[in-house]
């Protein structure tokens, strides 16, 4: 390898409350490493001009030509810095190269909502859906206290993935009508068979078995999905009881994530509370283990909702109606019950006014 051909580079920072004295946990920069070497893979297929099948599978040899290398992290905001492209023989600068500049694309796209540069880079809807689906492995959760910027190797930054990196995903991978016909149903896993496209889950309101007919877009997800309850998110199918029988359409199929929500900030509308300390709410499942549940004796909270992203959507919500309702309502119109909710509102939370609001 002379001066000329050195492999391109680019690297990953995690900024939040995850990284603690330039640390990082471990589940958190796998899955970012993990899902960005997909996404490069799959990219790598496209500028090699290979047909993409229904069911695209990664050569080894492109595997190999575009391995992302990661050198020694750097302090800060946690700095991962790393290089493209395989050893000796393998090594493609010109085709390293030209992956990266893709996935710059892609990754600049996606931090700015552009559907349209998302379909100028990635032009065959097959690889398109693929990546944008490495692309939410790489992006926080709702309810995460971390984000992601991604720079070149000159210090720039080219685009940083957030807590709404996945719903912009969601919607650019389903149509609104599909979106708005889809149902989240929690079960445990039974099987999956990748030869007819089929998961079954065990509903457990009826402990049936629930076939769930998944597209060829949702397959790689299911390779790392092995614990027993999954959420899937498809087109449900009801019996003569109205209980569902299958799922079709599937668009979405997910580990069920029951880790605690960690509350600092509330948003809704233009309302923003700053937490005086950090809330930390652990979710339950209902009795028919389709609902995540908050309750928060203290705040009058009891929240739920099918899904991770929902139950924190409607969290927000009702809390922004407590305010509303007792923090900034006259004592005299208050109860005692009332009174003390207020007290504790207004000890838990302050309201943050930007420059335009205090105007």
């Amino acid at each position: 390898m002379t001066t000329n051909e050195l492999p391109p580079s680019f690297s990953f920072h995690i900024d939040g409350d995850e990284h603690v004295e330039h640390t990082v946990p471990a589940v958190v920069l796998a899955q970012i490493l993990e899902n960005a070497q997909h996404a490069f893979e799959l990219i790598g297929m496209q500028a090699e001009g290979r047909e993409i099948r229904a069911r695209a599978r990664i050569t080894t040899a492109t595997s190999k030509r575009l391995q992302l290398m990661c050198q020694l992290p750097k302090p800060g905001s946690y700095a991962v810095p790393v290089t493209i492209g395989g050893v000796g023989d393998l090594f493609s600068p010109e085709l390293a190269s030209k992956v990266l500049g893709i996935f710059r694309t892609v990754v600049a796209s996606v931090s700015s909502r552009s559907r349209d540069g998302l379909i100028a880079a990635l032009p065959n809807e097959r690889i398109r859906r693929r990546v944008l689906e490495s692309i939410k492995g790489m992006a926080p959760r709702a309810g995460s206290r971390w984000k992601l910027s991604l720079h070149d190797d000159l210090g720039t930054t080219f685009g940083t993935f957030d807590t709404q990196t996945i719903p912009f995903v969601d919607e650019t991978l389903v149509p609104a009508e599909q979106r708005e016909a889809a149902r989240v149903v929690t079960g445990e896993l039974k099987s999956i068979d990748f030869t007819e496209r089929k998961v079954t889950i065990i509903y457990p309101p009826t402990s049936k078995e629930l076939a769930c007919i998944y597209e060829d877009a949702v397959e790689d997800m299911l390779y790392e999905r092995r614990r027993d309850l999954i959420q899937v998110t498809g087109r449900v199918l009801l019996d003569d009881e109205g209980s569902p029988r299958q799922i079709i359409d599937v668009t979405d199929i997910r580990d069920l994530d029951l880790s605690s929500l960690e509350i600092d900030t509330v948003e809704h509308g233009l309302l923003k509370l700053k937490a005086s300390q950090t809330i930390n709410l652990e979710p339950t499942l209902d009795e028919t283990k389709q609902l995540l549940c908050i309750e928060h004796e203290s705040l009058a909270l009891d929240v739920y909702a099918p899904t991770r992203e929902r139950l924190l959507a409607e969290l927000n919500e009702q809390i922004a109606m407590l305010w509303a309702e007792y923090a900034l309502a006259d004592d005299d119109t208050l109860d005692s019950i009332a009174r003390d909710l207020k007290q504790t509102l207004l000890a838990t939370f302050a309201e943050v006014r930007d420059a335009a609001q205090a105007e």
